[in-house]
Order: C-alpha cells, then structure tokens, then sequence
C-alpha cells in the first residue's frame, strides 16, 4: 500500500542514535544524509556504512523532510533490512529466572520506545507486541527508544492468548498489571522466578480476557491524588521489582 503523503515509510530509521544502532545491529541497507551537513556524527555514521559497503546517498534536507515526514532526523536517515521476530518459544526455554513483557493495544510510539529501552536495560527474554491491538516496530518507536529496538527481543505472535499459552508451556505465571479487586501491592508482590507480566494502555487497561487468564494482578502503591502512571514509567518500575528479586547473575 502507498504511503500516505507526508507519512513515514516503515522501513526507515531516523535521528542519529537509532542510525547508530541500526547501522552497528546489521539491520541498515541504505544511508541517506544531509548534503551540506557539519555534524560530525552524522559523516562519521557515513564513513561507518561506506566502510561496511552499505550504499550511501547524499541529498537535500527537503527529500530527508519528505521521507521523514517532517520529522526531527538530524541530517540522516536508514533504510531497513527486514527485522525478524525473536521465536517466543526459544526465547521462554531458558533455565534461569526469565521476565517477557506483553503488550496489550499500547500502540503509543513513546511508550513502545521506553518499554524497548526498558527491556534492553533489564535483560528481558522477550518483548510480545502482537500483530493485531498492538504496536509496530515503527520510525516513531525506533526513534523513541533511540535505536534500542534494534536490539530488544522482539516476538510478534498472532495474538496475545496464542502468547500466553506458550509461555505458560514453558513454566511462567502471568502477571497483568492492574488494579482493582484481587491485585496485589507489587512492591510486596513474591514475583514468579519466570513471570510474563502483561501491559496494558493507560486508558483501557489490560483487555477482560487477559486479565482471565493471569494467576496474578499488581499495582503500584500510588499517592491517591495520582490517578495512573504512564504505562511506559510504570513498566520500569515494575520490571526492576521483579529484576530486584531476581538478580542477574
């Protein structure tokens, strides 16, 4: 399908973080930049893919503006080789404690950038966004988690049950964060040695059916005068209490 004008084509990266890793991910095909740029990162990242015979293109800001949809690409942009989905059920086999983060209809690309970075940054097993009420690995998410949705383990199943039944498979307990009748305080949460914590959006929560199938629910202890967190903030907050009990090693 053609793109709309002024959107951004999905198989592009912008901004000089996310052309960074995508570049040292091996997941850049092409570099495009800015003819008459002086930013030094932006013609090293050049002589980085020049070095690695990856076809470069010098052009106008007003192409770099057209393909960018005007976004903020500091002078460069990647093309993207096709991003393969991590297999869920290799990623859930491992023996030691394992967290997999599960997203439900967060389509946010800030939230998806921060909960990527988050993921990196904790050692998560897997990331599931789903191929429907989800997100995709967009140039909004790649540029929102400056670049490191390159190298989070990204899964992207059918749907979340289809998820939930492998992973419970392979021996985690299912966690939604949410609250309401049942839910636990998740700083005094015993948090599963394998935990598959499910996410939903700050508006709509996690979805009736997959709440169903959660052993568990938790919430952050709050101040009253607070009605919710960013789903992004609280994903940090809870992956870390769940990293705090399971050290990595």
């Amino acid at each position: 399908m053609r793109a709309k004008p002024n959107a951004t084509p999905d198989d592009l990266a912008f901004g000089i973080n996310a052309c960074a890793l995508a570049l040292s991910s091996g997941h850049a095909k092409a570099v495009l930049w800015l003819r008459d740029t002086r930013n030094d990162r932006v013609l090293q990242l050049v002589d980085i893919a020049i070095d690695a015979g990856i076809p470069t293109e010098a052009v106008d800001e007003a192409r770099l503006d057209q393909l960018t949809g005007e976004g903020v690409h500091q002078g460069i942009l990647v093309r993207l080789a096709n991003l393969e989905a991590v297999d869920l059920r290799r990623a859930a086999a491992g023996e030691g404690p394992s967290l997999v983060l599960l997203l439900d209809s967060i389509t946010d690309p800030q939230n998806v950038g921060a909960i990527l970075r988050t993921a990196v940054a904790v050692g998560t097993a897997a990331v599931v966004l789903p191929r429907r009420r989800g997100a995709l690995l967009t140039p909004g998410v790649h540029r929102a988690s400056a670049g490191l949705s390159f190298l989070a383990p990204v899964s992207a199943p059918q749907n979340l049950n289809q998820a939930i039944a492998t992973l419970k498979e392979a021996g985690f307990w299912v966690v939604a964060a949410a609250t309401g009748e049942g839910s636990i305080p998740a700083t005094e949460f015993d948090w599963p040695r394998k935990t598959a914590l499910v996410l939903g959006s700050e508006g709509e929560g996690v979805a009736h059916l997959l709440l169903r199938e959660s052993d568990f629910r938790v919430a952050l202890p709050m101040d009253p005068r607070v009605e919710s967190l960013n789903v992004g903030v609280a994903c940090g907050a809870l992956s870390y209490l769940w990293r705090r009990q399971w050290p990595a090693r």
